[in-house]
Parts: structure tokens; C-alpha cells; sequence
């Protein structure tokens, strides 16, 4: 019964949309990156070189 409805199913439109996510979070990631000052960008570089715990958002 579930082997009939598995294979019933269609899966064609899974890929598209799979794409659409894909490309709508890859856009989204690449404004929130554009849109970081220059300080704010600075501050995220100098974490891996600091010795103490810091938050690059203050």
C-alpha cells in the first residue's frame, strides 16, 4: 500500500523548487554580506586573532 503511493507520488517539480531555495538563502546571504560596514567587517577579521572572547556586534 505504501509502495503504491511512493511510487505514485511525483517528484519532478522537487528539483525547481530545491533551485528556488537554493538561490533565494545564496541572495540573501550576499545582501547581508553587502550590506556589512566596513568597521563591522573589520571587527569579524580581527576575531581569530584576538585572546579574549569578544562580540564583534557591539
Amino acid at each position: 500500500m505504501i509502495k503504491d503511493l511512493v511510487c505514485a507520488l511525483d517528484y519532478s517539480a522537487c528539483a525547481e523548487w530545491a533551485l528556488a531555495l537554493f538561490v533565494i538563502a545564496f541572495a540573501t546571504i550576499t545582501y547581508g554580506t553587502m550590506r556589512l560596514s566596513q568597521n563591522a567587517s573589520d571587527r569579524f577579521a580581527s576575531i581569530p586573532l584576538t585572546d579574549q572572547v569578544e562580540d564583534p556586534r557591539q
